[in-house]
């Protein structure tokens, strides 16, 4: 008995690792399709006529949020700036270090203060990992001088946020002078649900206009 006991615990213990296996096969191949995919769309929105007074800073590991800021700015007529981290790799690493860093507030981005002087109205954005804004643009906040600026924060995710973490950010804005607006997303769905790239940019549109 106790060893057909311990051959049926085996059997599941194998069953959940086979599991998770799998599962993170499934989450580290949609992330590569989606990065790939999303490069050649980001490429035809590349704004080539921006003026103006406003500015779209994002952070993005698999390019759904850069969709996102991109649209932003082609809509805005705004000047972009990428916030680039170590940790934004695609792949099993990357997925990793994004669950690992999820609901920090500090890490190492490049650039962490911009001249933001010539701005008046900031778009911040980022994935939500683990219902919280990704650390680099908490990076960000903390390191900028928002003195005057109208500040929109702006995430794509697969499920939803939690609002306390919305209000940590917001409460940075306005420590360091800000005046925060506005708290716009896309949910997109889970990963093997995704809504379509022009489906999304459309809700993208709609969310600028409410």
């Amino acid at each position: 008995m106790k060893k057909r006991y311990k051959k049926v615990i085996w059997f599941i213990i194998g069953l959940f690792l086979v599991t998770i296996v799998g599962f993170a096969i499934v989450i580290v191949s949609i992330d590569n399709y989606q990065f790939k995919r999303n490069k050649r769309v980001i490429e035809k929105l590349q704004a080539e006529n921006a003026f103006g007074n406003t500015l779209v800073v994002f952070f993005s590991r698999s390019g759904n949020t850069e969709l996102m800021a991109r649209k932003i700015a082609e809509i805005k007529k705004a000047h972009v700036i990428p916030i680039q981290s170590r940790r934004d790799q695609i792949g099993f690493k990357g997925w990793m270090e994004a669950l690992m860093d999820a609901r920090k507030t500090t890490t190492e981005i490049s650039p962490s203060k911009v001249d933001l002087s010539k701005y008046d109205t900031i778009y911040i954005g980022s994935p939500i990992w683990l219902y919280s804004p990704a650390p680099q643009v908490f990076e960000f906040a903390n390191q900028n001088d928002f003195t005057g600026k109208k500040v929109f924060l702006f995430n794509s995710m697969n499920s939803k946020f939690e609002q306390e973490y919305i209000d940590d950010f917001k409460n940075i804005i306005e420590k360091n002078g800000g005046k925060f607006e506005k708290h716009i997303y896309v949910i997109r769905g889970r990963m093997t649900q995704q809504m379509e790239v022009n489906t999304f940019l459309n809700e993208v549109v709609q969310k600028l206009k409410n």
